[in-house]
This record gives C-alpha cells, structure tokens and sequence, in this order.
C-alpha cells in the first residue's frame, strides 16, 4: 500500500515508520497521522522558545533536565547557547520517538 498522509508529516516520519505505515490501512494511517500531528513539536517553535523563553525541555518532556537548566542558568549561558544550535535535533529526536511510540501502541491495540 501507499501512504496516505500528508507529505509534511511523512518527511517528519523515519522511513522504519513509514515502511510500517505503508502495511496499514488508509482508515489506520488517518487515525496515525491525527495522533502524531498531536504529539510532535515544531522545531522552530522550539528554537524560538530556546532563545527567547528557555521551557524548550519542559515541552518536550524532559522536566529534569528543564530544572537543571533553569538552576543553572542555562549553563552559565553556555548550556543555552549550544541548546539555540542543537535543538532541531532534539525535537527531531522527540518527534521520532513519538512516532515509534504511536505505532507501536497502534499494533498493541490492534487499530
């Protein structure tokens, strides 16, 4: 099968999900792509916030290293000056893992 979801999610999407995608239903690649469009970040939003207002981590789930970041001051700023460059990995790592967790919850329930 092909995919069925807009091509601004799919390039968000590693190809293991998208190959697995392509197995699915276009019924079950709708339902995949509300959820994730649900879940993923927008990396500039993200740099946005990294730059301006340091919550980038709290958004992503990392409270942790938010309260480390914070207590620190971004490292003495040096923490939030690396962070301006680095972030669009970071969210491409969480919107991938989001995606993986999305699917794998699809095929644990059986949609």
């Amino acid at each position: 099968m092909a995919l069925e979801i807009g091509s601004d999610v799919a390039k968000t999407l590693p190809s293991s999900v998208k190959n697995a995608l392509g197995q699915m239903t276009g019924e079950q690649q709708a339902v995949f792509e509300e959820e994730y469009k649900k879940k993923m970040k927008s990396p500039l939003l993200m740099q946005l916030l990294a730059i301006f207002f340091p919550i980038h981590y709290f958004l992503l789930g990392r409270i942790g290293t938010g309260l480390i970041f914070l207590f620190t001051i971004g490292g003495v700023y040096v923490w939030w000056l690396i962070d301006i460059f680095r972030i669009r990995g970071v969210v491409d790592a969480h919107n991938e893992d989001a995606a993986k967790a999305l699917l794998r919850d699809m095929k644990i329930m059986g949609s």
